[in-house]
């Protein structure tokens, strides 16, 4: 099979690709790899979790949004063949390409947490990050009844890294109003030395924190679970020496460290050392591929040193699709990345900091206003229109 231009992924950024490129290029130019029947916004699983809507609400068929023209190839890839410009997939077909866009996402490591996998969504024990697993949040904070209620936070990189404060966040208050608040102790443990990896939101969320009460442990890294004794077990660092802690918990939300899929790097197509280890190996402005020039990279995948989050992806996708372009007609790649991702930081029901910065921290707002507040403009912004914008705008190209 030869496909002019392949993208492996149809998620976020392989959807939003397939739909920019189509208009671009003639029919028949656009190939899809992706094995999965349904499409999720993951962004709306913390409101999930919080009780705010349903999880059926996150939730398409891929069918559905596969832009017509495109040919989706309903496969798994297993290995990637950069020099031969081969992909071969689990079913054992081979797909040759002129140009690869890589925007296959990242993995959740759960099994990197001893005992967490047997242990998730009972026996207190749940997270948002998965489908079911977000509506499981939601009922366990509903039967909740008091004790301790601890959640963790993994080394970054993860996708949306507010999300493990934001469901924390939403608990607080959900417990406050079933009175329950005074006698439950809430605990952020993380594998972090801050809240946040951007100073001046880094500052508001401690406010938050301290307002509400919420005891921050830093450079806790969760490592095992012992369901059986609600027990968490944390790897933490303390004056370069590490030491095993054990935290008891009633209520356990864990987040799983995350990774990109191994034949991102058994294909050399990744980092192989430094902070962007594993990840692939793309120019953090143009999204090109470092070594093979007809390879492009969006999203989670990429080896960039942004927050990854859809945000991301919706200004990542333009740049790439201008480069690819570009690339095609031999000329100079005319589009930057300037790092750009937003987070709309829940801070409880009615209460959103927005917060918009781009690579090196830079604050980047998208309206006049001081980011750093928590407003109710931005939980209707969070709550109403973001999704509508992804599946009416974003993922038809438009947004």
């Amino acid at each position: 099979m030869k496909v002019r231009v392949l993208i492996l992924g149809g998620g976020a950024g392989g959807i939003c690709m397939a739909a920019r490129l189509k208009k671009r290029l003639p029919a028949g130019s656009v190939a899809v790899v992706e094995p999965s029947h349904h499409h999720y916004y993951q962004p709306l699983w913390t409101l999930v979790g919080g009780g705010v809507v349903k999880k059926e609400k996150s939730l398409r068929s891929q069918a559905q949004l596969i832009p017509k023209g495109v040919e989706w190839i309903q496969d798994r890839v297993l290995s990637v063949d950069p020099r031969a410009r081969t992909v071969t997939c689990e079913s054992g077909k081979v797909i040759s390409y002129v140009y690869l866009v890589v925007a296959t996402g990242l993995q959740l490591d759960f099994a990197k947490i001893q005992g967490l996998p047997e242990a998730l969504g009972k026996d207190g024990v749940h997270t948002i990050y998965t489908y079911e697993g977000s509506e499981r949040t939601a009922q366990a904070l509903e039967q909740f009844q008091g004790g301790t209620a601890l959640f963790t936070m993994p080394p970054v990189p993860i996708k949306c890294a507010g999300a493990p404060q934001k469901i924390m966040y939403l608990a607080d208050e959900w417990f406050r109003k079933k009175g329950i608040r005074e006698k439950t102790t809430i605990i952020f443990a993380t594998a972090g030395q801050t809240l946040f990896g951007v100073p001046v939101f880094a500052e508001a969320l401690t406010e938050v924190a301290g307002r509400k009460a919420i005891q921050v442990r830093f450079a806790h890294r969760l490592v095992q679970v012992k369901a059986a004794e609600k027990l968490a077990v944390f790897e933490v660092a303390e004056n370069d020496h590490k030491q095993m802690k054990e935290i008891p918990y009633d209520f356990l939300h864990a987040v799983p460290p995350m990774s990109a899929h191994p034949y991102i790097r058994e294909s050399g197509l990744a980092y192989e050392e430094g902070p962007h280890a594993g990840w692939l190996k793309v120019d953090r402005h143009t999204l090109r591929h470092h070594v093979y020039p007809n390879i492009f990279g969006v999203g989670d995948v990429t080896g960039v040193p942004n927050s990854k989050t859809g945000a991301a992806i919706r200004k990542q996708a333009p740049v790439v699709a201008g480069n690819l372009m570009a690339c095609i007609q031999g000329q100079a790649l005319p589009a930057t990345y300037d790092g750009y991702s937003s987070c709309p930081l829940v801070t409880g029901y009615g209460k959103v900091i927005l917060a918009e910065f781009g690579y090196e921290g830079k604050l980047l707002p998208s309206f006049p206003l001081r980011p750093t507040k928590e407003r109710l403009s931005m939980w209707w912004l969070k709550r109403y229109l973001l999704s509508p914008l992804y599946w009416r705008g974003m993922l038809k190209g438009w947004a």
